[in-house]
């Protein structure tokens, strides 16, 4: 519980320290006095937005100080708008401060009432409620078994994901694995290749002129070559030659006619060069179609490339058999989050069967019998984490029908709200529960019963209570009188006469007046 708060510089407050006890603590005041600032200051510490605005006026920094048990937590804010916390006195930081302090208070203002409105708050007000077996087992297998049939479901989506995107980012993937098989691309093979054509295209060339070369010498086919025409010319000249040049004419000839089909003989086929230009052009136009269809004109660059294909078409074929797998465990994860979900419906049911009529049965002694709170379930079309169901809180007041927000006026809500704190379970309630003015609204019997159970809540929890109702004020166990004075909001604790004149002043609007006075002492039992 809150054993002191230390304000400085919020608000109105310049400087002010406020103890409190177990059980209902009362703070009260004119209005305007600074009851709000102190609600704001406690605010601070759960977690709530800051500002310069929070600042007292020409002051730089503001504080609120609050000594639980055993724990000290402290919050400064800056004129610059910048904020530090401590707890204990070490330094931490804002969303660590707050979930311990909410762990130790909760602020009930009339804005607090929407607390009622918010569907998961109301389930877990139904779930405070459910056996301890359902809560501690069965909840948190649910739970457990739910994230895992998510994260499989994410994993499978995400399988198919990547599986559409390789599909459409290599649909070229069979032409390019087989110009790949044609081109087997290396570092500068286009230039090699280009190169090796170029050689081969020249001595084609080259031998086929020699050919021509030797088919003028030998006649080819037809026989009658330059070598022929020579030898049928030298004939006509031998009878005029000698022996000697005649025989030497012949040699000559003879030797040239041996030196051609030597030289056919050395000039080979073209049958080789043509089938290596052609298995050259073929891989040369090969790559060519691959750099042109990968957008890449770098071999090296290609290989990567080619082979982050080869990579994500095995990863393809070898996710099919991954994807069918996670799909069974997937399906039989949420068959099994499925059973358990039904099974904390059941218990969800009957929960809030048996919180509706401990609600039903403190609104009845809160002057309400003529209005039924009711809990309605509401199938979910898929699970959730929290498990099959949402839930609304129902109102019925003999005439309408429909939700709490929509039937209960401002007193009422309060009434309601002030009604499942009692009809929770103890473990629900944090230590100390503070009410701002949550009694606005009622008046006569009504407040007076409010009262009763807010000392009756009490008993289970520390409760602090802004209020300007008299009744209630009187019920404290402490009672903080703030008022204002030379301009700043000043606080303290008061008890016998101060505390009649403050309750009388409440009753009448003056503290003085003799017939306010006594009704005060009878409120205090004096």
């Amino acid at each position: 519980m809150i054993r002191r708060v230390t304000v400085r510089n919020i608000g109105g407050i310049h400087d002010a320290e406020l103890s409190f006890t177990p059980g209902l603590n009362v703070i009260t005041g004119e209005s305007g006095a600074g009851k709000s600032s102190v609600v704001r200051s406690l605010e601070l510490l759960t977690g709530s937005r800051g500002g310069v605005k929070y600042i007292y006026a020409g002051e730089k920094r503001a504080e609120v100080s609050a000594e639980f048990d055993g724990l000290r937590v402290t919050r400064e804010i800056l004129s610059t708008g910048r904020s530090r916390v401590k707890i204990d006195g070490v330094n931490t930081g804002l969303n660590e401060c707050a979930q311990k302090v909410n762990s130790l208070v909760r602020i009930q203002s009339q804005f607090a009432q929407m607390e009622l409105l918010d569907p998961s708050r109301q389930l877990a007000m139904i779930d405070s409620c459910l056996p301890s077996a359902t809560r501690t087992v069965t909840i948190p297998a649910f739970r457990e078994i739910f994230d895992k049939a998510s994260a499989s479901t994410r994993e499978l989506r995400e399988i198919r994901r990547q599986r559409t995107e390789i599909e459409r980012k290599y649909s070229n993937a069979r032409e390019i694995f087989s110009l790949m098989k044609t081109a087997r691309p290396e570092a500068g093979l286009q230039m090699r290749l280009e190169t090796e054509l170029a050689d081969i295209t020249h001595r084609i060339t080259e031998r086929e002129r020699a050919r021509e070369s030797l088919d003028m010498l030998t006649g080819g086919l037809s026989g009658n070559g330059l070598i022929g025409s020579a030898e049928s010319c030298f004939a006509s000249l031998y009878p005029f030659m000698s022996d000697e040049n005649s025989d030497g004419v012949m040699q000559a000839v003879e030797t040239l006619r041996r030196s051609a089909r030597n030289v056919a003989g050395e000039l080979g086929s073209d049958a080789d060069d043509a089938a290596l230009r052609d298995e050259t052009e073929s891989r040369l136009g090969a790559l060519r179609r691959l750099k042109r269809l990968c957008g890449i004109h770098d071999e090296e660059e290609l290989q990567t490339y080619c082979g982050e294909i080869y990579a994500n078409l095995e990863w393809l074929e070898k996710s099919y058999n991954g994807m069918e797998e996670l799909s069974s465990r997937s399906l039989e994860e949420k068959k099994k989050a499925n059973a358990l979900a039904q099974e904390i419906r059941s218990a969800r049911h009957e929960a809030g069967r048996i919180l509706s009529q401990r609600v039903n049965s403190v609104l009845t002694e809160l002057a309400m019998q003529g209005i039924t709170f009711s809990i309605n379930f509401l199938g979910l079309p898929k699970l959730r984490r929290d498990g099959a169901d949402s839930v609304e809180f129902l109102l019925t007041d003999g005439t309408r029908s429909g939700r709490v927000e929509d039937i209960a006026s401002g007193g009422e809500m309060s009434r309601i709200l002030l009604a499942l704190q009692l009809s929770l379970p103890e473990e629900w309630l944090p230590p100390t529960i503070i009410f701002d003015e949550v009694e606005a609204g009622l008046g006569g019997r009504a407040a007076v019963l409010s009262g009763l159970q807010l000392k009756k809540l009490s008993r289970k929890c520390q409760v602090i209570l802004v209020t300007h109702e008299a009744s209630i004020a009187a019920l404290g166990d402490s009672h903080i009188l703030i008022q204002r004075v030379n301009g700043e909001s000043a606080m303290k604790n008061i008890t016998g006469d101060e505390r009649v004149s403050e309750i009388a002043r409440m009753l009448s609007g003056s503290p003085d007046m003799t017939q306010a006075q006594e009704h005060a002492k009878i409120l205090l039992g004096c």
